[in-house]
């Protein structure tokens, strides 16, 4: 497991067609979510919802992205920015982005080289800085994924992003459903270089302080596949009395019957999002 290059799940890509319209939605929930950030070049425009509670060089949060320009994008990009909205990809971190890419073109997956990336990240009309980091765009395996380094991941810990108003601490949770659970979850343990543990209808693979869940497909076409879609992802640490006020004031009825929150998938740009204490 040490020669694993992997480090953890750092974020999730999600797909929203109006970004200001999820920003409001978020910050109603009590999320701090970072200032509009374009990728001009690429045609696409992002806000973060950054968390605190992190492993090594690696980071955690939710990445809400949508299309500026959709003559700019790149073909990979627009695959992923297109169709339902939702979790596109699961981005995974790793401290040296060559070994990285060795070890999962390795294992099968189609990864073209790194690509090293800096970019302005405009903070206010008196304030930028500049993320750098190397990339591997994503590609689909059984579930559609892509990895990065960070030069400067501390961008990323500002504590005015990660404290939240409804005191949320981490997503320690990805949701997948596949037709064939414990065959997605075989791969994943490979390619996480970490153990598949069965348990009460699902399987897990945890990477870092983030795990995988993968559930069975309900009946139908999606069941007869090989592959699994992204569902959904928990937030650990947050203030259930403060979720489930805003959530009042939403007009969103989401009490779990363990205690916990939910809110559906419908209602919240096509994530199912759960909430823990």
């Amino acid at each position: 497991m040490s020669d694993n290059p992997i480090e953890a799940i750092d974020h999730l890509l999600t797909y929203v067609r109006d970004l200001d319209a999820a920003a409001r939605f978020f910050d109603a929930l009590g999320f701090t979510l970072t200032p509009e950030s374009r990728i001009d070049a690429m045609g696409i425009v992002n806000r973060l919802i950054l968390f605190p509670e992190t492993v090594g060089g690696s980071a955690n949060f939710i990445e809400l992205m949508s299309v500026s320009d959709a003559g700019r994008l790149p073909p990979a990009m627009a695959r992923l920015l297109s169709g339902e909205e939702g979790i596109k990809s699961m981005v995974l971190s790793f401290p040296d982005a060559a070994k990285a890419h060795a070890h999962l073109t390795g294992l099968g997956c189609p990864f073209a080289p790194p690509v090293h990336v800096r970019r302005e990240w405009t903070i206010s009309a008196t304030e930028s800085v500049w993320p750098e980091f190397d990339v591997l765009l994503p590609i689909d395996d059984v579930v559609t994924f892509n990895g990065c380094r960070y030069h400067n991941v501390a961008l990323y810990r500002r504590p005015a992003w990660t404290e939240h108003r409804n005191g949320a601490r981490a997503f320690d949770r990805v949701d997948c459903r596949a037709g064939d659970p414990p065959r997605v979850a075989r791969r994943l343990a490979a390619i996480f270089g970490r153990p598949d543990t069965a348990s009460a209808g699902d399987h897990r693979v945890a990477v870092g302080k983030v795990a995988l869940a993968v559930t069975p497909e309900p009946s139908g076409p999606a069941a007869d596949g090989a592959v699994a879609r992204f569902t959904g992802y928990r937030v650990a640490g947050a203030s259930l009395d403060h979720v489930a006020a805003a959530l009042a004031r939403l007009g969103v009825a989401g009490m779990l019957p363990n205690g916990g929150l939910a809110v559906p998938a419908g209602l919240s740009f096509g994530q199912r999002i759960e909430f823990a204490a």
